[in-house]
């Protein structure tokens, strides 16, 4: 196997074009690595099939093999070359290194080479501050959101929820909603993000997962119309009647929403807090009724039938009344 490597590798500077295609798919076939440098002549050939298949053999191969000659690659300043460098750059081992490449390729003339660059630098922690202030001023907007990614200065995030562009104000908002901010801090987030829609739909669901404080604010600042979003993203959250989410919710006034959250929950500590809120006077007529309604395939269990009965002794209410009339069977 060896030789016939070696011979394929000595083809490829054969005279006849043929010997040295055959030569080539030898060596893709073989997945032969250890040819990788040998395909560097075909580089600046006339040829567009060699000179393709000396990319991909680069792209194929270099990066755990031969990494140096992704350096010549991008000094080079051919686009496909370039691409090819920038599409590798995750697969180098060494960051160090993988960075170097990625500024090799910061003037490239290619916006996706550019930002795989940016993005190179920034999830690996080796861009510099100087770097950081580059992207974050850039023109493009996926590289603005890039820098926003590992920004940790809270105030300049803050002046980034002013960004233009919705992806460059979602990601600052996300890094935002991850740290411990001053309260003034904090007020200016809840402001933009109860006047941007876009950044409140982001921010309901990161700031259910963490339990952030401003959550029942969040949760609470929108109309009705919002309502159905809301509930969903809690039910996709949240999955336990006892979590302490629910309770920051209803000492919250959010008290609708863990009512709507609970319409069709059986078991036994969603029965516990469903009976808190039918008695709860902050919870609506309405959301109180439907709850009741989901109950009624449950009509035959004494405990249905004394909550039934408290409810027709104690509410004032026609539709709760009528609800709990409709569970009552004695």
């Amino acid at each position: 196997m060896a030789s016939t490597i070696q011979t394929a590798i000595a083809r490829l500077k054969h005279k006849d074009v043929r010997q040295r295609r055959r030569a080539v798919r030898v060596l893709f076939d073989s997945n032969a690595h250890e040819s990788v440098e040998a395909f560097s002549q075909f580089l600046n050939s006339k040829d567009v099939w060699f000179r393709n298949k000396a990319i991909e053999a680069y792209r194929r191969w270099a990066p755990e093999h031969a990494p140096h000659l992704l350096e010549h690659l991008a000094l080079q300043n051919e686009i496909d070359g370039q691409r090819c460098v920038a599409a590798v750059l995750d697969k180098v081992k060494d960051s160090k290194f993988a960075a170097n490449l990625a500024r090799l390729l910061l003037d490239c003339g290619d916006v996706v080479v550019v930002r795989r660059a940016v993005n190179q630098l920034i999830s690996t922690q080796e861009a510099t501050e100087t770097e950081l202030r580059r992207f974050q001023t850039s023109k493009d907007h996926a590289i603005r959101a890039y820098a926003a990614i590992n920004n940790e200065d809270a105030e300049e995030l803050l002046v980034a929820l002013q960004d233009p562009h919705p992806d460059v104000r979602w990601q600052a908002a996300t890094s935002l909603m991850l740290m411990d901010l001053n309260s003034e801090q904090n007020q200016q987030l809840q402001n933009a993000i109860e006047h941007d829609d876009a950044l409140w739909k982001l921010a309901i669901p990161i700031a259910l997962e963490h339990n952030r404080p401003n959550l029942s604010e969040l949760m609470t600042s929108k109309n009705n119309s919002k309502r159905r979003f809301l509930v969903q993203t809690l039910r996709d959250v949240v999955s336990d009647a006892d979590d302490p989410r629910l309770r920051t919710l209803i000492d919250g006034n959010g008290t609708s929403l863990v009512a709507r959250w609970l319409v069709g929950r059986n078991d036994p500590k969603s029965d516990e807090l469903r009976n808190e809120l039918l008695f709860d006077e902050r919870v609506d007529s309405i959301d109180k009724s439907r709850l009741l309604e989901r109950l009624l395939h449950r009509q035959g269990e004494p405990a249905i039938q004394e909550l039934a009965s408290k409810l027709l002794d104690s509410s004032n209410d026609d539709l709760v009344l009528s609800a709990a009339q409709n569970l009552y069977t004695a």
